[in-house]
């Protein structure tokens, strides 16, 4: 006899309709306990940034980062080194390491925290 395998936790929906936790449409923001987007093992985001944004520097002591630029360009600063982003480019960043950024163009990225720890980022 086979075994029946899922919990029936699933979503389906568009990213770019992600505003309500700024861009946030997968992690442990989420208050309602029964919604399927709310999950502690990882955090993504969807974000249209114009030319100027500038991230701040800041650092995560528990959970890592992925950037994906999917379309514009970007300028990292990753302990002091500077690198630059473009359309198809990505950029991990492990925990522990100041990360700041600014963009150079109007841009769309994805970013990709695991786990989920909302207060995992510390300003420097």
């Amino acid at each position: 006899m086979k075994k029946k395998l899922g919990n029936n936790k699933y979503f389906s929906g568009k990213y770019t309709d992600s505003g309500q936790y700024g861009g946030w449409f997968i992690g442990s923001f989420f208050k309602d306990q029964n919604n399927p987007c709310k999950t502690d093992l990882v955090e993504v985001m969807y974000r249209e940034h114009k030319a100027g944004y500038v991230a701040k520097p800041h650092y995560h002591k528990e959970k890592i980062e992925l950037i994906i630029i999917l379309e514009g360009k970007a300028k990292y600063i990753i302990n002091g080194k500077d690198i630059i982003l473009e359309s198809g480019d990505f950029l991990f960043i492990d925990k522990n390491n100041i990360i700041a950024g600014e963009f150079l163009e109007p841009s769309k990225i994805f970013a990709i925290h695991s786990p989920s720890i909302v207060s995992d980022k510390f300003l420097s």
